[in-house]
């Protein structure tokens, strides 16, 4: 016990002393910059098909999202309308990219940190991986907030649409944690064997990646928690309060990112 105890001080001072609650803050900034051309070009997607008009979207997004963004949905999805899709792609594109790119350096940069590497990649090939790895990475948040978050709206949603697939979405609302932990578990040991600058051993990624896992899960149910209790008392950022909560989310799943790749350094040694 005192070895274990001796053996989390050192990892939590080495997290201190890597500073890398720096780089979560530099990429959580970014990632939640993207998160918006890259949320406008699904919509966007979206309205193109042609059995969906604007006001299913909005009933949809009403149903699903808390009521203290509602009015920036409805004006998002009234700027879409009055965008052609062409043009409002190919803008949403490059700056996601570009967002994109600069979010995912930041965890590259802190992963470097901790596995005390200085080289850096050629800009352009940096770019491209890492505006990879942010897609990628967007989604999961994304799969992680509708199945953690807003799971119980979206089973409610497809009971008033699909009656008949009732049991399913129950069965799937249900093994939800299961899911996620899977999922994200394989990100995370991609995430720490390819991402930084040297390849790391793969075998050694899956403690911190665990770690990270349940560390994911914890702050989406906190978030939940919030969202289903507490989101209709905020004063203080009015209808800011998603995006401001939604930042701090994912600034705490960054640092318990950063604090599995501690984890795993300790586990190498």
């Amino acid at each position: 016990m005192l070895s274990f105890l001796l053996n989390c001080k050192r990892i939590y001072n080495d997290f201190i002393k890597d500073e890398v609650t720096v780089y979560a803050a530099q990429a959580s900034f970014f990632i939640v910059l993207s998160a918006a051309p890259f949320i406008m070009i699904l919509l966007t997607l979206i309205q193109l098909i042609p059995a969906v008009s604007p006001e299913d979207l909005m009933h949809v997004m009403t149903q699903l999202l808390p009521s203290s963004i509602h009015p920036l949905i409805e004006s998002v999805i009234q700027d879409i309308q009055t965008v052609s899709p062409a043009a409002l792609l190919s803008v949403t594109t490059v700056a996601t990219i570009w967002s994109a790119a600069r979010g995912m350096l930041g965890i590259e940069r802190g992963l470097n940190r901790i596995i005390g590497c200085r080289k850096r990649r050629n800009y352009l090939l940096g770019r491209i991986i890492n505006s990879g790895y942010t897609i990628v990475f967007l989604l999961m948040c994304i799969f992680s907030l509708v199945l953690m978050v807003f799971g119980s709206s979206l089973q409610r949603l497809l009971f008033c649409y699909f009656p008949m697939l009732d049991r399913f979405v129950s069965c799937l609302i249900s093994l939800r944690t299961f899911l996620a932990l899977a999922l994200l578990t394989l990100f995370f040991v991609a995430l720490y064997t390819w991402l930084p600058y040297e390849r790391q051993d793969i075998r050694l990624q899956l403690p911190g990646a665990l770690i990270s896992t349940v560390g994911w899960i914890g702050c989406s149910y906190g978030f939940s928690i919030y969202f289903n209790h507490f989101s209709n008392y905020s004063y203080m950022y009015g209808s800011l309060t998603a995006v401001v909560i939604l930042m701090l989310w994912l600034y705490a799943c960054i640092c318990i990112l950063f604090f599995g790749a501690e984890i795993n350094q300790h586990w190498r040694r």
